[in-house]
């Protein structure tokens, strides 16, 4: 499980990408932060230490990260795409979505070889990933509700 700034730099860095200090502020912001972020509150947070730093840059440094796992996307209802650090980037899990507090735990369970391997035979194809999300309420929302 990753916990600080060094483990991530060193997936951006083996994954091609140069260590900038707008990259590294984004990823600072997500380790303090603790929670899931739209692309305009990164900006705003973000600028305030990096400036000149237009939103697309942000956007383009989001999907970097996300495309090489540091970062998990969200899709809300309202069809809203934030961000979330995710502290266990390489190695293969889902995502538990609480629509209530918007807390992410990570899931270990898959369940979906099954399906990829059916999939592979009816279509001819190669499934090279998978997305899973599940979304619903935590255990802490339930019992605020109680």
């Amino acid at each position: 499980m990753v916990r600080d700034i060094s483990a991530y730099l060193t997936i951006l860095r083996s994954a091609g990408f140069k260590l900038t200090p707008k990259r590294k502020s984004v990823i600072n912001l997500f380790l303090k932060e603790k929670r899931t972020l739209v692309p305009q509150e990164v900006h705003e947070k973000v600028k305030r230490v990096i400036s000149p730093l237009g939103l697309p840059t942000i956007y383009r440094i989001l999907e970097e990260l996300s495309s090489i796992g540091v970062l998990v996307s969200v899709v809300s209802d309202e069809r809203l795409l934030s961000y979330a650090l995710c502290s266990r980037p390489q190695e293969h899990h889902h995502h538990f979505i609480c629509r209530g507090c918007k807390r992410i735990e990570e899931v270990d369970y898959c369940g979906l070889e099954d399906a990829e391997k059916a999939i592979q035979e009816k279509l001819g194809c190669r499934i090279d990933s998978h997305l899973f999300q599940v979304e619903g309420i935590c255990s802490n929302c339930l019992n605020k509700k109680g």
